[in-house]
């Protein structure tokens, strides 16, 4: 379905969007289109068809802060760029905090930051040693990837889009490729699908694993944390070795596995075993779940005007997987748990983080001795190619990411991508996260139990 309406009914568009959410439609990304109109493109779950709607002047459209909705966020910076912002929320948890006065510290952190921390300025407000606002600052190293897309052939973008953030480089392939086998008119068979999931699964089990061992680091417990980076380490040579790349650049054209693979399943089995092993541990350590436990809780205020996804949402109640919602790759024909904890936590997004890494090795385990080896002829067309638009949408390590995308006439040159990536929602989520009754020392805890990209965030 496609609606494209004019500069008066900007209130009617927004009207469409909000209802179709109240109804349950999942939007995946409103984005500025190469004609200039804006588009919101959104899909039931349970629907094999995409509704895209059209507003040929989005700077009529209200701010974020006026619409209430988290999907507008990360357009924040593109509508209404002339007009004064209105994009300050305050929580209504907190309606009465002012950070102004004396007393009150600003913490300045970053962007410079040791160890491999991205760019990113923290200004924490303090009064003693209390959390009472938090500022985040970024775009100090945007890098225009889907700008610098325009133009080029399908392979020359896809260079550039598996560069955008090196814990998701397989999800940024992968959602790409389907927005533009989407709009080719192509289909994958089954173990092209299979040989995808694979290879997103052993992505996942590489994020997560790093992402705890910096939460082990941040509560004092580096035995534990070198334990999960050793575990890590292995998922990457393994990933090395079956896909060519430690980070899996490259991959999706590869299309088929190393003959290795006959030896990778009970190493990959054993990864996820161990994992479990210090996840026990960890779940018997008082020092660690006091830490963790009420630290860096979301109010639910938060939760329903952000809608974070990914292991964040389901953290925060919100049980939304692309896994379970669309149908991509071959988990529509395989079951797999789907962790989630209404708790908004630290401790929730631990519980939630170690429980996927069993999922996937579960899902690696019954995919790995069935996906393709060496050369795979895999796409076959279902129709000619076409000027409209395609999008693609994988659940990421760190939530959903879509992407939109619009060729030219020969179906082969970028005329125009956009995407929405799980931390350019997720992030918005951090401050009241930091400013609901945390003191300083639990900072960097509870900036491990999000661990968002940064480069997801500045594109």
């Amino acid at each position: 379905m496609e609606q494209i309406w004019g500069e008066q009914e900007a209130v009617r568009w927004l009207d469409q969007i909000l209802q179709r959410r109240r109804d349950g439609t999942l939007l995946v990304l409103l984005t500025p289109g190469p004609d200039g109109i804006l588009w919101g493109i959104g899909r039931h779950p349970g629907s094999k068809e995409y509704e895209w709607w059209g507003l040929s002047h989005p700077r009529e459209v209200p701010r974020p802060s006026t619409a209430g909705i988290g999907e507008w966020i990360h357009l924040q910076e593109d509508i209404s760029r002339d007009t004064p912002s209105s994009i300050t929320w305050v929580p209504p948890s907190h309606p009465e905090r002012v950070v102004r006065g004396k007393g009150i510290f600003t913490y300045p952190l970053g962007p410079v930051h040791g160890d491999v921390s991205e760019s990113l300025r923290y200004d924490l407000a303090v009064m003693g040693d209390e959390i009472v606002h938090l500022t985040l600052k970024h775009g100090y190293k945007r890098r225009h990837i889907t700008t610098l897309c325009r133009g080029k052939t399908v392979p020359q973008a896809l260079e550039l889009i598996e560069r955008m953030t090196a814990t998701s480089s397989f999800a940024h392939q992968w959602a790409f490729m389907m927005a533009v086998e989407n709009a080719q008119g192509k289909i994958v068979d089954e173990g092209t699908k299979i040989y995808r999931s694979v290879a997103l699964e052993m992505e996942r089990l590489a994020s997560h694993l790093g992402d705890l061992a910096l939460l082990a680091s941040s509560t004092g417990l580096p035995v534990a944390q070198m334990d999960y980076l050793h575990l890590k380490e292995q998922i990457l040579r393994w990933n090395y070795k079956l896909f060519g790349d430690r980070y899996l650049r490259g991959a999706l054209v590869k299309n088929a596995l190393n003959q290795v693979a006959d030896e990778a399943s009970a190493s990959i089995i054993a990864v996820g075993e161990q994992a479990q092993a210090i996840t026990d541990s960890l779940f018997h350590t008082p020092s660690f779940l006091d830490r963790l436990v009420g630290a860096g809780t979301i109010s639910e205020q938060t939760v329903q005007f952000i809608a974070p996804v990914g292991p964040v949402g389901r953290a925060s109640g919100l049980k939304v997987d692309v896994r379970s919602l669309w149908d991509y790759g071959v988990y529509d024909e395989i079951s797999f748990a789907i962790p989630s904890s209404d708790k908004r936590d630290a401790y929730a997004r631990f519980l939630v983080k170690s429980r996927e890494i069993t999922a996937s090795v579960n899902i690696i385990r019954r995919l790995l001795p069935v996906a393709p080896r060496h050369s795979h002829v895999s796409t076959v067309f279902e129709e000619g190619p076409s000027q409209g638009p395609g999008i693609g949408m994988v659940e990421a390590p760190r939530g959903m990411l879509a992407y939109a995308l619009w060729l030219d006439g020969s179906g082969e040159i970028i005329r125009h991508v956009a995407v929405a990536t799980p931390s350019a929602r997720n992030w918005y989520v951090v401050p009241p996260a930091m400013a609901n009754g945390n003191i300083l020392q639990d900072f960097p805890i509870i900036d491990a139990s999000f661990l968002l990209s940064v480069a997801g965030w500045d594109q």
